[in-house]
């Protein structure tokens, strides 16, 4: 089962063979009337808007960043009133631009010229199932769903505290992506539903069993490969070269068993929901090496704290398991006319890499963070207010209310103490605070019925400075086809400069994103 899953040519021939049962099942009038389906296909682009500084030699102001098509099919077969076998199918071309030939020489997804190898469209070309379950009961209560699928828990559109079911691929488009379904990494998982309105609720509980792919399981894969949204200063640098990923760490294996429960339920009129979820940490840690084979000196000792032999010269990418005590809850105010909502995460031993007084080789040869690293427990809490603005009727001339949004998040490590040095992230200096508080707000409109949708979603990091602005304008050309224009604004005057050295660098969130503004559209046809 595990090689038939994990193997490249079996997952290609899975795709194939869904895609040609399905047509099968359409093409058949028996079943005709119990399938269905629907779709999209999409083309993007975007633009860079300013000059990298971290690309000598090329100006990439104005340069196509991205022409990305994708051909999304959901089919769903349902052969009696109870039971539905669902395929999800994604399929993704980009073209290389010069910008991204400009990354890949410069050594992206660890490019060689001499052989051709490292294709950096590799980065982003899928064909993938993203979905295949079955549905079905199991007594009057209960309906399994079985198969890969994504799970999605919390109450947050932004920075997740509970929806950590999943890792999510932010490789190819950061964290700006609206519809986080298209980002999760699915995973094969059985999930049970069971009724309970004795009291008012349901239990959702699922174990994922451990067959899943390398590249399914995990946190959130951010770009280290030197891509398109690789991190300032390290465009065009594959970190793999010298720490890669280490799925098989007894931290955290892909073999591991990892599962979670919720009860959701009704209080009066508040919605609420408690969880324990045994998943992998969302932000990938370097286990960094004990020893100098990096500049060929394995017999000295690095100065790493609780260093350990390691897949890399200088360490190795892991997403330790963590441990998840959730609650959600929701409530429409009659006072204030809003929805207010809270999502709170106790996340028990959470890893931050760490600086020490004593830097090791790596950290003063590479970047921050090679020094080892720690666990945290850390309460993260979200609260947020959902309103409907009707002055913008009169004052912007919107057809109906402004839809708004705004939300306020904080990461608050329990048993603080300054001296311990955790980072925010491996490859930047920042220093992580006691609470890391960021803001966010979303103004929604509408205009010619539906038609014209302008969007502002801004955000700004209260504890260490910096934030973005992202404006937006929907137009539905028709009921099938849409066109989205977007603007991606970051500002951080904490970001590294080229004159730094690793150990004088104190870059945080938004630093991490200095000149990557971006000019972003597409255009979507629904079948």
């Amino acid at each position: 089962m595990n090689k038939l899953i994990r193997g490249g040519q079996p997952r290609a021939a899975l795709s194939k063979l869904a895609l040609a049962v399905a047509l099968g099942v359409a093409t058949t009038p028996v079943f005709a009337e119990t399938f269905t389906y629907d779709g999209y296909l999409r083309q993007e682009m975007s633009w860079n808007m300013k000059n990298w500084e971290d690309t000598p030699d090329y100006d990439d102001r104005g340069k196509l960043s991205m022409s990305r098509s994708t051909m999304r099919l959901n089919m769903e077969w349902r052969p009696t009133d109870t039971v539905s076998v669902v395929a999800k199918l994604r399929g993704v071309r980009e073209i290389e631009t010069n910008f991204l030939e400009h990354l890949e020489e410069m050594g992206a997804n660890n490019y060689h010229e001499e052989d051709g190898s490292g294709d950096i469209k590799d980065l982003y070309n899928r064909n993938e199932i993203r979905e295949l379950y079955v549905d079905f009961p199991m007594g009057d209560r209960t309906w399994v769903r079985l198969g890969k699928q994504q799970i999605a828990w919390g109450e947050t559109d932004f920075f997740a505290a509970n929806d950590l079911v999943h890792g999510f691929d932010n490789t190819w488009r950061a964290f700006l992506e609206p519809a986080n379904e298209e980002l999760r990494k699915t995973n094969i998982m059985a999930k049970f539903n069971i009724d309970v309105p004795e009291y008012n609720g349901g239990i959702e509980m699922f174990i994922r069993p451990g067959l899943d792919a390398k590249r399914d399981i995990g946190g959130t894969e951010i770009d280290i490969y030197g891509g398109r949204w690789s991190s300032q200063p390290y465009a065009g640098v594959d970190f793999r070269n010298v720490d890669p990923y280490n799925f098989d760490h007894e931290e955290g294996d892909r073999d591991d068993i990892t599962g979670g429960i919720r009860w959701s339920g009704l209080l009066g009129d508040a919605n609420y929901s408690l969880s324990y979820l045994k998943t992998y940490y969302n932000a990938p840690i370097l286990n960094a090496s004990d020893n100098l084979a990096l500049i060929g000196r394995p017999d000295l000792p690095s100065g790493v704290e609780g260093g350990e032999k390691t897949r890399g010269v200088a360490g190795e990418v892991i997403y330790p398991i963590v441990d998840i005590f959730g609650l959600t809850a929701s409530k429409y105010s009659s006072t204030a006319d809003a929805v207010f909502s809270t999502e709170v995460a106790y996340i028990k031993d959470a890893p931050y890499n760490i600086s020490v007084a004593n830097p090791s080789v790596m950290s003063q040869l590479i970047a921050p963070g090679f020094d080892g690293w720690v666990k945290k427990d850390v309460v993260a809490l979200m609260l947020r207010m959902d309103k409907n603005l009707a002055f913008s009727q009169s004052l912007l001339g919107t057809e109906k209310p402004m839809f708004f949004s705004v939300q306020l998040f904080d990461k608050w490590v329990q048993n603080y103490d300054e001296d311990d040095n955790l980072l925010y992230s491996v490859g930047w200096g920042g220093k992580v605070k006691e609470h890391s508080v960021l803001g966010t707000a979303i103004f929604d409109m509408s205009y010619a019925n539906g038609r014209i949708r302008p969007n502002l979603v801004v955000g700004s990091d209260l504890s260490n400075g910096g934030g973005f602005a992202v404006p937006s304008v929907t137009f539905e050309l028709s009921s099938k086809l849409k066109w989205k224009v977007e603007y991606d604004f970051f500002w951080d005057d904490g970001h590294y400069e080229n004159t730094d050295t690793p150990l004088t660098d104190n870059t945080t969130l938004f630093g991490y994103l200095h000149n990557r503004d971006q000019l972003y559209t597409s255009l979507t046809y629904l079948f």
